[in-house]
């Protein structure tokens, strides 16, 4: 390969898209696209199941609900502090387990399980009479359906703790241990090497990683539902609740509450890759 490609393939790699993504790229967007229209479409036709035409009346209902409200406020809430909290602790995993192969299996194992799973684990063990209030003869806080979305909170970071780590260890490097190895030689303690050359250096892959995860969050039914119970409601429970009450007829109000909450999660990955891409070309 010639500079001249080089240099071209480097710029299209960094300031463009690269040409080997685009197939994949339009098949996500064919599907996203036409599964976005189609709950579009549903959303406009809150009278579609008794005849009614198109209109906005759902949008209207939905957005001055105030359960919705609550919702919506109780779902960035979850998905904030669950990305707040994973990330450092993520990285102390990271730093915990490199170099051992079986420090890093065993501290995957949580990974591969089901979100469900996982919930009924939390529910075995945390719920009032479970196996850790037998164990203990009683649990200072309520975790399982507790208000403040503990428990879901909890078992979210039981989850993704260990897959935020192993993509951190994904992005460590041989680069980033002699970088650390120089720190260290010139005073700098553990904390400060993790804060100082290895975060910046797996900053793009783990951000991007844990604005997924934020994103799962806003959108997950599971362990809401299952370790959450019926106090607090999410958007997501928020529009499974709303057919399950008010019937079929409410199909229209429900999609809007999907929608919002599809809009926040890509809204929230998009700002992330946004702010990477800047921190980039700021370098």
């Amino acid at each position: 390969m010639s500079a001249d490609s080089s240099v071209r393939a480097e710029r299209q790699t960094r300031d463009g898209i690269p040409v080997g993504a685009v197939p994949a790229m339009v098949v996500v967007l064919l599907l996203l696209g036409g599964a976005l229209a189609g709950a579009l479409d549903t959303s406009l036709h809150p009278g579609r199941i008794v005849g009614g035409g198109v209109g906005s009346g759902a949008w209207a209902s939905t957005l001055t609900d105030p359960a919705f409200h609550r919702a919506m406020l109780f779902t960035v809430w979850l998905a904030a502090v669950t990305t707040a909290l994973a990330i450092p602790l993520a990285l102390l995993l990271a730093a915990g387990v490199r170099g051992s192969r079986w420090g890093a299996a065993v501290s995957a194992a949580p990974v591969p399980m089901p979100h469900i799973a996982v919930a009924g684990l939390a529910v075995a063990w945390l719920a009032p009479g479970g196996l850790a209030d037998r164990l203990l003869g009683g649990l200072p806080v309520d975790v399982v359906a507790d208000p403040h979305g503990i428990g879901i909170i909890l078992t979210y970071l039981f989850k993704e703790v260990p897959f935020l780590a192993l993509v951190v260890l994904a992005a460590w490097d041989r680069a980033t241990d002699q970088r650390a190895e120089v720190a260290a030689s010139l005073g700098a303690g553990r904390v400060r090497v993790l804060l100082d050359v290895v975060l910046p250096r797996v900053l793009p892959t783990l951000g991007l990683a844990s604005a997924v995860v934020a994103a799962f969050v806003v959108g997950a039914t599971e362990v809401p539902l299952v370790v959450g119970g019926s106090n607090r409601d999410t958007l997501a429970t928020y529009a499974i609740d709303v057919v399950r009450l008010r019937g079929p007829v409410a199909r229209a109000d429900a999609t809007v509450a999907l929608l919002v909450a599809s809009g926040l999660a890509v809204a929230m990955v998009a700002t992330v890759a946004t702010a990477l891409r800047w921190r980039a070309r700021r370098r």
